[in-house]
């Protein structure tokens, strides 16, 4: 108990330090789907819905590498006013940062299917695997705000086109019922351009999200929209690689700005 309060104190000090000047945009993107679209679906979104049964994955908003703290943070900073249980744990872990909240998580279920997986807790509960609705995200705005908060976690510049690295060439499997998706290489990183010519949303083992996210960008008008990802590593890369439209280039440009203020502060 004593280590948590010390976790809360400093977090809760660098969530007054850090965010008074990297703001949401409310007016443009819709707080909630932008939420969805930054969660981690590792293995799916996972739960229990039993207090005690598994500390780590009830009431758990979401989990976070230990430099993606400024992340944590600001997530924390702009639902706190609405979701004041929100609180944060760091228990110094590689993936150690955890976001909780009774409140917001029954608001995020909504945005789930739940399956029992084949996860199980210590105490040999079932561990549940969310599966994201895509029917929840229903207006331009909504679809929109996911891919901010997908592309401010998981996005990146992609490729230099035409050059195919050699050495990096990894088989893929193909959904034939999807015709984004198709068999391509791995674009060699030493040989990109300065210049980002294809954009990519990267989700490792959450193949649902990226396949989401790849339905949304050719709803949004974005070219050469492929959905990939590569076997033979762990965990599994899912992308979503496309040519942004004007709106998702301006999407872009206000994600660019997001990070650098998340990043000064």
């Amino acid at each position: 108990m004593r280590k948590f309060k010390r976790y809360l104190f400093i977090s809760v000090l660098l969530f007054c330090s850090l965010f008074s000047k990297a703001q949401f945009d409310s007016e443009k993107y819709d707080k909630e789907s932008f939420l969805i679209g930054t969660l981690d679906e590792y293995m799916g979104y996972q739960r229990v819905f039993k207090a005690g049964v598994d500390d780590f994955n009830y009431h758990r908003v979401d989990i976070y590498f230990q430099n993606e703290l400024k992340n944590a943070l600001y997530i924390d900073s702009i639902f706190r006013s609405d979701y004041p249980d929100i609180y944060i744990v760091n228990n110094g872990a590689s993936k150690g940062i955890k976001l909780y909240s009774a409140t917001l998580s029954a608001v995020i279920d909504k945005y789930y299917n739940y399956k029992p997986s084949w996860n199980k807790t210590i105490k040999v509960d079932t561990i549940y695997s969310g599966e994201l609705k895509k029917e929840m995200l229903r207006t331009e705005k909504q679809k929109l705000s996911f891919l901010f908060g997908a592309f401010l976690r998981f996005g990146a510049c992609e490729t230099k086109e035409g050059e195919p690295g050699k050495d990096k060439k990894i088989a893929m499997e193909k959904f034939s019922d999807r015709p984004f998706i198709h068999m391509m290489d791995r674009i060699d990183s030493t040989k990109r351009d300065a210049k980002c010519i294809k954009y990519c949303i990267e989700t490792p083992n959450a193949p649902g999200k990226a396949q989401i996210c790849a339905q949304l960008l050719m709803e949004f008008g974005c070219e050469d929209v492929e959905y990939i990802f590569y076997k033979g590593y762990i965990p599994v890369s899912h992308f979503a690689i496309f040519k942004p439209s004007e709106k998702i280039k301006q999407m872009i440009d206000d994600v660019e700005s997001l990070k650098m203020q998340i990043l000064r502060h």
